[in-house]
């Protein structure tokens, strides 16, 4: 058995470099309808009066999270379907992504009551603190602290759950505790590697937005119209949102096979 903790992130960070190369015109459209237009659709549901400085406000158009969340999710298994199963096609991994979708809205709910379970005790604990003392205090800080912290952990040690149910049929609990499996001793790096990918990801899209989005205002003056270039640079995010998302989710695809191999003993095909 391979040591699950040596997880030569360099050498999968090459591969996935590759397959990028490789097969750019099967993971881009892809990317694009489970990345990129979930976050085109997003941008343009959210009207103007609904943004404030430091604010945003509730209101009917947040219906819109619930399709663009079943798009993320499929485009999460379609793209890792892509990066585990050599030679298959765009129409193949969508259809892997299409039957893997119970068990995605299985996983789906099992969060939505985990939020639910932390957020009853806390209210609880913020009422009660408040009776007592008057004001929300550090009882409540703490407890909430506790929670993001919980949250963070789930997300980390969860970080191949799309690899490990488009690679495998299975229901969503098994699929959770198959993650959990495969990231075990592991976490330190994966929580490494997982701030790493944000801030990266940040950087990325500021270095690439302001150009773009010059270019996208100059476009549209040019055409005599603000909406062509708020359009324009709606459609340019979710390019870049589509290529950092699709290479994120095949460098995990690959990632979860090197695990699966350390715990399972299995080798590490089409890598």
């Amino acid at each position: 058995m391979r040591d699950r903790t040596d997880l030569a992130l360099g050498a999968i960070w090459e591969e996935t470099v590759a397959f990028v190369r490789a097969e750019l015109s099967l993971l881009l459209p892809v990317a694009m309808l489970g990345f990129g237009l979930p976050t085109v659709v997003m941008l343009l549901a959210v009207p103007m009066e609904a943004t404030q400085v430091g604010m945003l406000k509730p209101g009917l158009w947040m219906l819109w999270f619930l399709p663009c969340g079943a798009l993320s999710m499929l485009g999460s298994l379609a793209v890792s379907a892509l990066a585990l199963r050599p030679g298959v096609s765009v129409r193949e991994s969508l259809g892997v992504a299409v039957s893997r979708m119970p068990s995605a809205l299985g996983l789906f709910l099992l969060y939505v009551g985990l939020q639910l379970a932390m957020a009853v005790p806390l209210g609880l604990i913020s009422v009660i603190e408040l009776k007592l003392a008057g004001r929300i205090g550090p009882v409540s800080m703490i407890a909430n602290l506790a929670c993001i912290a919980v949250t963070i952990w789930l997300f980390v040690r969860l970080m191949p759950i799309w690899a490990v149910l488009s690679d495998r049929a299975q229901r969503p609990w098994e699929a959770v505790r198959a993650a959990f499996r495969l990231t075990r001793g592991c976490y330190p790096k994966l929580l490494l590697l997982r701030v790493v990918m944000v801030f990266a990801s940040l950087l990325l899209m500021l270095v690439l937005l302001i150009p773009i989005g010059a270019i996208a205002q100059l476009i549209g003056t040019l055409v005599g119209g603000a909406s062509v270039s708020i359009l324009l640079s709606f459609i340019a995010t979710g390019l870049m949102v589509a290529m950092i998302g699709g290479i994120w989710t095949v460098f995990v695809a690959r990632l979860y096979r090197r695990l699966d191999a350390s715990v399972n003993g299995s080798p590490i095909n089409g890598m």
